[in-house]
């Protein structure tokens, strides 16, 4: 145990989001292929997924620790949008029953509920303090 310790002193490691996201890439890909392991699908995501596999390996052997952190910041810039976007359907579909509707904010994309059946009201931002109009 400490060889390896001795080892991976000064490398990567791997254990960002970035590289969750590629482990949980390649089970999903993964699955599929057992479903298309007979046909060129099946070829073309068996590869994809050695090619995951390689890059994830490199990535957690490498020394430039810098690089690897800016890549996961570029992945990070581009996965937040999407996962926030999930969450507020997510939330919104939570609340479909309640006395409260669901709003972004369009400045700061701040989520505000606003009571439902009010017709046309401006709404203010407690985050930022934009005020839009909305129907209710």
């Amino acid at each position: 145990m400490d060889k390896f310790r001795q080892f991976m002193y000064g490398r990567y490691g791997g254990n960002d989001a970035l590289s969750r996201f590629l482990v949980a890439l390649y089970f999903i890909i993964f699955v599929l292929n057992l479903f298309l392991r007979r046909t060129i699908v099946g070829t073309v995501l068996s590869t994809l997924a050695l090619l995951i596999v390689v890059f994830y390996i490199y990535r957690c052997f490498s020394r430039n620790i810098y690089r690897r952190s800016a890549e996961n910041q570029k992945f990070l810039k581009l996965w937040n949008p999407v996962k926030n976007y999930f969450k507020f359907c997510k939330l919104r579909f939570q609340e479909r029953n309640s006395v409260k509707k669901l709003y972004r904010c369009p400045k700061c994309h701040q989520t505000i509920r606003v009571p439902k059946g009010k017709g046309k009201i401006a709404i203010t931002c407690p985050k930022c303090r934009f005020e839009f109009i909305k129907r209710t």
